[in-house]
């Protein structure tokens, strides 16, 4: 699983939220489209976890890149920038949460991903 997020706040909690007990999961965090992008060039990942606000850039730029490449992945963007919700879609993004009310559906979404994908 792969956390694209730059409050290292939200990132550490989603990353506690979606343990699985007795499921490993294989996780990598970071805050730079740049590092996203090297990490998706190198790993496979089962799941991306996406904000879209990044101090770098916006997370459209990683879904626009996996949809150019038609990279098959599980992308869900988690972001308070709700009017890009869909625009995510056309791009591939599985599904969208708002950050200021979705995180419970965000982890039990990405549990089901996980564990049945």
């Amino acid at each position: 699983m792969l956390i694209v997020e730059d409050n290292a706040i939200i990132a550490e909690g989603i990353s506690k939220a979606i343990s699985i007990e007795n499921y490993p999961i294989k996780k990598k965090l970071t805050d730079k489209i740049k590092d996203a992008i090297n990490l998706l060039n190198t790993h496979m990942f089962q799941l991306i976890i996406l904000d879209l606000s990044l101090p770098d850039g916006s997370g459209l730029e990683i879904l626009k890149m996996l949809n150019e490449k038609k990279v098959e992945k599980n992308v869900l963007v988690f972001s308070t920038n709700i009017h890009l919700k869909r625009i995510c879609l056309k791009y591939g993004a599985y599904a969208f949460f708002d950050k200021a009310t979705d995180f419970d559906e965000l982890v039990k979404t990405s549990k089901s991903l996980l564990l049945y994908s």
